[in-house]
């Protein structure tokens, strides 16, 4: 393999791109889009641009762990592997094509819709810095995902479940964290809590990448995580934020890719 030809991802890519295949599963995610920017609305969490934006944030989530499980641990991408481990690809080629086709779908919605925000927004410049907040969230939800799929590849269930509560208490990690915080009498102890829920929460990452956003001291979020929203934290940058998850992204992806190597290798006798 030579240059920046990956064989792997080129056939990804012809299997993904069919008709019969890229119709429903755009379609699919179009809908869900649509519903979930609906709930935003209903919430009070944001409108216009921002709610779409949130959309489109639960829309990775939603989708990225369960597409990459699929990729690498489900009875067809298991099969997919030992094919793969009869060939003199390299782990560097394989893994990298199949996160990415795990992922095409949602990142062609991501990318579709780019322009569009744009339009309505008469060239915003922090709507760059969104489409950035989004990839990095993208990517470290395929390494989470990535990550217990080598750890659980014997199991076609557990990783997905264990990817989808993670992403939950990242999700709820400003309420959940609520209680503790009122039972911590230490002032250094209950900021240090408040802070880390607070960069936790990839939505106040990508909402923040729109602006000086809190998208927490809504209505509806203020009074149900009032411990941390009401208490006049300060919220963290996006930038931060995504360097920090960027960091996450590579621990949990350094040891997935040295797990994957290893398993290649017996990948013929593997189930």
């Amino acid at each position: 393999m030579s240059g920046f030809e990956n064989p792997i991802l080129e056939r990804e890519l012809k299997v993904r791109i069919r008709i019969a295949k890229l119709i429903p599963a755009i379609a699919l995610r179009c809908v869900c889009l649509g519903l979930i920017f609906l709930l935003v609305l209903l919430s009070r969490l944001g409108s216009g641009i921002l709610a779409f934006v949130l959309a489109e944030a639960v829309l990775i989530l939603l989708f990225t762990p369960g597409t990459v499980c699929d990729a690498f641990v489900s009875n067809a991408g298991r099969k997919d592997l030992r094919d793969l481990a009869l060939t003199r690809l390299r782990t560097g080629a394989t893994v990298p094509g199949k996160l990415v086709g795990a992922n095409l779908y949602t990142l062609i919605i991501v990318v579709l819709s780019a322009p569009g925000m744009f339009v309505i927004s008469t060239f915003n410049r922090n709507l760059i810095y969104v489409n950035i907040s989004l990839l990095i969230l993208m990517f470290l939800s395929t390494a989470i995902s990535f990550a217990f799929s080598i750890l659980f590849h014997r199991n076609a269930i557990a990783p997905s479940i264990i990817a989808y509560a993670l992403v939950f208490l990242m999700i709820s990690s400003v309420v959940t964290t609520g209680p503790l915080i009122e039972r911590v009498q230490d002032a250094g102890m209950r900021n240090a809590i408040a802070k880390s829920a607070l960069y936790i929460n990839p939505l106040i990452m990508v909402s923040r990448s729109l602006g000086n956003i809190d998208i927490m001291r809504t209505d509806y979020i203020y009074t149900l995580a009032d411990p941390i929203v009401g208490r006049g934290f300060t919220y963290p940058d996006w930038r931060r934020a995504g360097v920090l998850y960027l960091g996450i992204s590579c621990l949990f992806l350094f040891p997935a890719f040295i797990g994957f190597r290893h398993r290649k290798r017996y990948a013929v006798s593997d189930g």
